[in-house]
C-alpha cells in the first residue's frame, strides 16, 4: 500500500470501519496462473504483459509461502488481505475457484510472512492501476 492508502486505512481503523479488498488477486495476476510466457487472451494480455514482469518479487514470495504452508498462491494472497484487516472479495469464474478461495480461511500468516510479502510489495516498480475491466 502507498502512503495515501495507509493513511486512509489508519483513519478507517480508528473509526471502526473495515475496508474491502476489491480484486485481491489482481485480476488473476496474483494467482500464479499467469507469467510473462503464459498470458491471458484478449485485452488483459497487453495489460498483463506490462505489469507481470514487475510483480516477480511478490509472486516469488507468494509461491515460497504457499509451498511452505501447503496452500495455493491465491490462498496466500487472500489471507494476506485478511491479515491486514480487510475483507477480500475475490472474483471467481468456476466452482473450483470458489472452493480454492475457501482455503484462505481458518489460518493466518505469521508476522515474518507478512513482512516478507510487504517487503516484496515495496519493491514493485509501479502501483496497480484502476481495474479497467470494471463495469460502472
Amino acid at each position: 500500500m502507498g502512503k495515501d492508502q495507509m493513511e486512509l486505512k489508519a483513519l478507517c481503523d480508528s473509526l471502526g470501519i473495515q475496508l474491502i479488498s476489491y480484486s485481491p488477486l489482481g485480476l488473476g495476476m496474483l494467482t500464479g496462473k499467469y507469467s510473462t510466457s503464459r498470458l491471458p487472451q484478449g485485452p488483459r494480455r497487453v495489460l498483463f504483459s506490462q505489469i507481470l514482469p514487475g510483480l516477480e518479487p511478490l509472486l516469488i514470495s507468494l509461491r515460497e509461502i504457499a509451498n511452505k504452508r501447503g496452500k495455493t498462491v491465491s490462498q496466500v494472497a487472500i489471507n494476506w488481505c485478511i491479515c491486514k484487516g480487510t475483507v477480500p472479495i475475490p472474483g471467481v469464474k468456476t466452482l473450483q475457484q470458489a472452493k480454492e478461495n475457501l482455503g484462505a480461511l481458518g489460518w493466518r500468516l505469521n508476522s515474518d510472512e507478512i513482512f516478507q510479502l510487504e517487503s516484496a510489495g515495496c519493491k514493485l516498480p509501479r502501483k496497480m492501476i484502476q481495474n479497467i475491466f470494471q463495469t460502472r
